[in-house]
């Protein structure tokens, strides 16, 4: 019987010992299994977060930018309106300054000077246009020495200075402080440095 014992303990032994074997080549494999899921699931979480962070990132990235560009549309409308008020108040020194130039003796010493010049190079009979309130001015301005006629218009300008036209050489010359004025406006922003970069 010891012999039928031993051989059953020895049966029941392999018998533990392979099920032991089973159990843990299973195991084995539920982990092997197990971590394979796991890694897939870190990977698929980790590649979630990355989109979910990514497009989180293009979402403040664009509000960034709508934020930016009408911060810099405020301010580039400020500075227009800035620099138009500036141009403003120095339009209306100039105007006031050429008010006053336009009652002094030097005023028609200018309109003289302009004339002459503008005489030689046309080199034929003008019509000069001045404003209404230098009328006046057209009995000073017609003793210009010159061979050529002379015919004096009002102009439709306001600020002074005068207009020529010759036409038989088909020229024309504008010399008004109008024309000046309104040519310093426009260029005003660059002359000053004001100038609102893109």
């Amino acid at each position: 019987m010891d012999n039928a014992e031993e051989k059953l303990q020895h049966f029941k032994s392999a018998i533990l010992t392979d099920a032991r074997d089973e159990v843990a080549a299973i195991n084995r494999e539920i982990e092997s299994e197990s971590e394979a899921v796991m890694s897939a699931a870190d990977d698929e979480a980790l590649a979630e977060s990355f989109r979910y962070i990514k497009t989180g990132i293009s979402q403040i990235e664009a509000e960034c930018g709508r934020r930016l560009s009408h911060a810099v549309m405020a301010n580039k409308r400020e500075i227009f309106l800035r620099r138009e008020a500036m141009a403003d108040e120095v339009m209306a020194a100039v105007t006031e300054r050429l008010t006053a130039f336009t009652a002094t003796p030097a005023y028609v010493e200018y309109l003289e000077s302009v004339l002459i010049t503008l005489l030689g190079s046309f080199d034929g009979d003008v019509t000069v246009c001045l404003r209404p309130e230098d009328r006046h001015l057209g009995d000073t301005l017609r003793r210009t020495p010159t061979r050529h006629n002379i015919i004096f218009f009002d102009g439709t300008f306001t600020l002074g200075g005068l207009e020529v036209y010759c036409t038989e050489k088909n020229r024309h010359a504008d010399a008004t402080f109008d024309t000046r004025v309104q040519e310093l406006r426009e260029h005003f922003s660059e002359m000053f440095g004001l100038k609102v970069e893109e």
